[in-house]
């Protein structure tokens, strides 16, 4: 929406026609935000916003008869908007300079009974890891 320079709003949760825009009921923490857009504009919805509906076999197996065009940066090169310095990695505003896996946790320890040994066990235990 930014590089079209189109307005945009973010977790929609309802969308509703008027005039030549939409009034967008955005999802916030503590409650909801109305906004009203002039059209075209980009929305983004949470997922409560719709019931998704189940695809019939007709539908699936006439998928398969219809054209599949692939949109690719050779395809798309002279269109006005595509700019090879914005796109791609060399255009991305984010650089990703480590990426790594958190640590595995160890293995937990299961204590049994609910008596006063137990308790001076468990303390032990936090004491020794100076937990507590």
């Amino acid at each position: 929406a930014e590089k079209l320079g189109l307005p945009q709003v973010s977790y929609a949760a309802e969308i509703k026609a008027e005039g030549n825009g939409v009034v967008v009921k955005r999802l916030l923490e503590d409650g909801y935000m109305m906004l009203k857009m002039q059209t075209p504009c980009l929305i983004t919805c949470v997922k409560e916003l719709n019931n998704p509906r189940y695809m019939s076999v007709s539908g699936i197996f006439e998928c398969y008869s219809k054209p599949l065009a692939i949109y690719d940066y050779e395809t798309l090169k002279d269109e006005p908007l595509i700019d090879p310095d914005t796109i791609g990695l060399k255009g991305s505003p984010t650089n990703v300079y480590k990426s790594f896996s958190p640590p595995v946790k160890g293995a937990g320890m299961m204590l049994e009974g609910a008596d006063k040994a137990t308790v001076d066990q468990l303390i032990g235990i936090l004491d020794g890891k100076h937990i507590i």
